[in-house]
């Protein structure tokens, strides 16, 4: 017996579920697709698993980005959905959610507490 499926997202309300809650931001940041030059992007919000951009450089679902905070080393990733200007995309491995509240928190005066 042969099965053909196509994996989808889940969508509620339009988006993506995610599976970590995401810090808001408006941290400015390098991306760059696989094989590209480096755009300039806002980050909009981000989690362990994935994030939210926007950018006036095209990027289609599906593609292949390097994605650059300051401070932390670059971070591969799939871009999940495009609409316009605001991409969201899925990080390969999860990253470390303090390292990235610790970066995002230079920038915009936010600090996490331990506990």
């Amino acid at each position: 017996m042969v099965i053909q499926a196509q994996i989808v997202p889940d969508l509620e309300g339009g988006e993506p579920r995610r599976r970590a809650a995401r810090v808001e931001t408006e941290s400015e940041i390098s991306m760059r697709k696989l094989g590209c030059t480096a755009v300039d992007a806002r980050l909009i919000n981000i989690s362990s698993h994935g994030f939210m951009v926007e950018t006036d450089a095209y990027i289609e679902q599906g593609a292949r980005v390097w994605l650059s905070l300051p401070g932390l080393p670059r971070m591969n990733a799939l871009i999940i959905w495009a609409r316009g200007s605001k991409v969201g995309g899925e990080f390969s491995a999860p990253i470390d959610p303090l390292d990235v509240l610790q970066v995002i928190g230079e920038k915009s005066g936010y600090a996490p507490t331990n506990g």
